[in-house]
């Protein structure tokens, strides 16, 4: 059922078909001593996990380390499931993240109210994970694979206070959940480059905290950039300078459109003519071209990311 694609380094990729999508999400196995899984996706994906691990002969009790970069669903909504199925795993989140691992009722409660009556199909059933096996790294933290070989766990604010991403320095790859955006494949191969963008939904998006987060990120000694969303991308510091941009340009934009009185549909129309005209460099590609798809719900989320940090501002 599982498509396994190995990335070499002891690293292979898990498509978990995200709402019955490919290429939305992909969860990440580091085949050491001692195994990690980063990112277990919605519920509904444990199943393509489960088969990853049975593909790559890895017994479930060497599994050690399950790693949620934060706690929004499509990053952590199988925790909870999946640390039933792996007795002998920690599952690492950051600080601010635990209880809702332990609690998922306001998640859920959240999840359900903006998707309705899609929610059961897209996020399946919630289990809570028990407190006794939740572990929260401080920032700097290290978990041990194998010998001579690490994980470094940074708290990373900027998408969301809760966020943490996972540094693997032997093999030269950082696993950035949402900390430096989404990559999109169907877009990438149509432009013959990576494509990237950031990702600023509600309601923890916080510009200057993002630039901190990047310029961080950026000092490390880093080739591989491991999105959720999605796949592997090279170039790593090519890739950091350009969203650091990106956000910059965003709370711009949104600052502008904002205090003229304008609102989440100006500020998501300037957000679609800024894409465009990236794209438009590459070929006739228009708001209507099939690829842009993969765009729709994360434009309107990071405008909608973007409002609310105004708002919040304006509050006070």
């Amino acid at each position: 059922m599982s498509t396994v694609l190995n990335l070499g380094r002891q690293v292979h990729q898990i498509d978990v078909r995200e709402q019955g999508r490919t290429e939305r999400t992909s969860c990440y196995i580091l085949d050491t001593k001692n195994v990690a899984i980063i990112e277990t996706g919605a519920a509904p994906g444990i199943v393509y996990l489960l088969d990853a691990l049975k593909s790559l002969e890895i017994a479930v009790q060497r599994v050690k380390y399950i790693i949620v970069t934060h706690i929004h669903l499509d990053h952590s909504g199988g925790a909870g499931q999946l640390a039933r199925e792996l007795p002998e795993s920690q599952i690492i989140v950051h600080p601010r993240g635990a209880r809702h691992l332990i609690d998922p009722s306001r998640l859920v409660a959240g999840a359900r109210q903006l998707y309705g009556e899609r929610f059961d199909e897209y996020f399946g059933e919630i289990l809570p994970v028990p407190a006794e096996r939740i572990h929260t790294p401080e920032d700097g933290e290290t978990l041990e694979l194998e010998e001579g070989r690490s994980l470094t766990i940074y708290h990373t604010p900027g998408h969301a206070r809760h966020h943490i991403v996972v540094n693997d320095s032997a093999g030269k790859g950082l696993f950035s959940g949402d900390a430096v955006g989404s990559c999109y494949p169907a877009l990438s191969r149509l432009i013959e480059r990576d494509y990237i963008l950031p990702l600023t939904p509600p309601s923890e998006f916080d510009p200057p905290t993002f630039v901190e987060t990047l310029d961080r990120l950026s000092k490390l000694d880093v080739e591989n950039i491991y999105f959720t969303h999605f796949g592997r991308a090279a170039g790593a510091q090519s890739i950091f300078p350009r969203v650091r941009e990106l956000v910059v340009t965003f709370a711009e934009i949104g600052r502008s459109i904002f205090n003229s009185g304008g609102g989440t549909r100006e500020i998501e129309a300037i957000l679609w003519d800024l894409v465009l005209g990236e794209l438009s460099q590459y070929g006739e590609i228009d708001r209507n071209h099939p690829f842009l798809k993969y765009l729709e719900s994360d434009m309107e989320l990071n405008a909608a990311g973007i409002v609310h940090y105004f708002q919040k501002m304006k509050k006070g």
